[in-house]
């Protein structure tokens, strides 16, 4: 079962490419972004340890279910719904920026309303879905796109293309002070632990974390790729003139594989499977927690029926999120998300240390 946190830490770590991570990182590469990745690593790798730590006590629980176990209806309630409109927002950031390269890379004619509801109406459908059979879909979809953005990742950094003074230049900068949104975009690499909210509910009682020094030496390793592969095959004052800054470097490369010669078709139909995952997992996540909510509810990892709740619920997000893209347009979806990250650290580290005091007292009163 240990794979299964692992999924969740891979499909976040991958996703921070469609979620402007490398961007936000390369606009500071000379204003402490480089100093800021040790620093996102450290935070990120204290958050794992601490939450998997103390989610490992409520064996078959979920968050909403630990918080109304020690804490007042109207906290919940709250939380709950906070956490819900923290979830959707950044799985929706991701699909609508999404609809908005495969319009920019595949389609410029097309109405990129029509592709985002092309791929919410996917998205919906599956996070409509019992928390296991959602667990699934992120483990299959994971065994088929994994290894070849691994493989990916790996031609970039044996790319002759790759020009490794460039490299240097910019990790000179290391002395720079780090800042609060560099820092935050490079710890959500690390922030797949956070999807045991919902996803511990499918542990056995008898369940143990192992093998957690994988996580920050996994992340440690995409993060330094994700950020300073660009800078090497793009210069570094040429690498500060994208958004999506890892599809135009996927772009850059060429493969001698026959069929396959362009990179960027491979890249995009990789991260289209991913970003539809991402965001079915998320919605699914965000859906639990409002249901949490409802009164008489109880929590079923295989429910032979879905809800009806469930449907409306997926509906809701899915006209939000067509509402997000109408209202934005790409200049503000990347300021949107920067913000988005730095409130993402400080809810998340709140979520952590709240529910790790929460399990030594509960340990303590055993």
């Amino acid at each position: 079962m240990n794979r299964y946190v692992f999924y969740n830490f891979i499909l976040v770590s991958f996703i921070n490419l469609m979620l402007f991570v490398p961007h936000i990182l390369i606009q500071a590469r000379y204003n402490g972004a480089v100093a800021s990745i040790p620093v996102g690593i450290v935070i990120g790798t204290i958050l794992v340890y601490m939450y998997t730590s103390a989610m490992a006590r409520f064996p078959g629980k979920g968050l909403p279910e630990i918080l109304k176990q020690h804490c007042p209806k109207w906290l919940v309630v709250i939380s709950m719904y906070s956490f819900a409109m923290m979830w959707w927002m950044g799985t929706s950031i991701v699909v609508i920026a999404y609809a908005m390269v495969i319009n920019r890379f595949f389609n410029p004619d097309a109405n990129t309303i029509v592709i985002l509801v092309m791929l919410i109406l996917a998205c919906g459908y599956a996070a409509t879905r019992s928390t296991l059979s959602v667990i699934f879909v992120i483990e299959i979809g994971l065994i088929v796109n994994a290894p070849i953005i691994i493989f990916i990742l790996f031609k970039a950094v044996r790319s002759p293309q790759l020009n490794w003074d460039a490299i240097r230049v910019v990790a000179n900068y290391v002395t720079h002070m780090p800042t609060l949104t560099s820092v935050a975009a490079a710890s959500f690499i690390f922030t797949g632990y956070i999807n045991l909210s919902i996803f511990n509910r499918l542990f056995s009682p008898n369940f143990r974390f192992k093998f957690r020094w994988i996580y920050p030496v996994f992340g440690s390793v995409i993060l330094l790729i994700t950020f300073f592969v660009p800078i090497g095959f793009h210069g570094t004052e040429g690498v500060n003139q994208y958004i999506y800054i890892w599809s135009v470097t996927a772009d850059s490369m060429l493969m001698q594989y026959g069929f396959i010669e362009r990179v960027l078709f491979l890249f995009l139909i990789v991260f289209l499977n991913l970003t539809l995952i991402y965001t079915m997992a998320g919605w699914h996540q965000a859906m639990e927690f409002i249901k949490s909510c409802f009164k008489n509810y109880k929590p079923e990892i295989d429910s032979p029926k879905t809800p009806a709740s469930n449907y409306v619920i997926a509906s809701i997000f899915a006209a939000l999120t067509i509402l997000y893209l109408v209202l934005t347009n790409e200049k503000m979806n990347v300021f949107i998300t920067t913000y988005w990250l730095v409130l993402r650290m400080f809810v998340e580290a709140l979520i952590v240390v709240w529910v790790f005091v929460l399990s030594r007292k509960g340990s303590k009163a055993a």
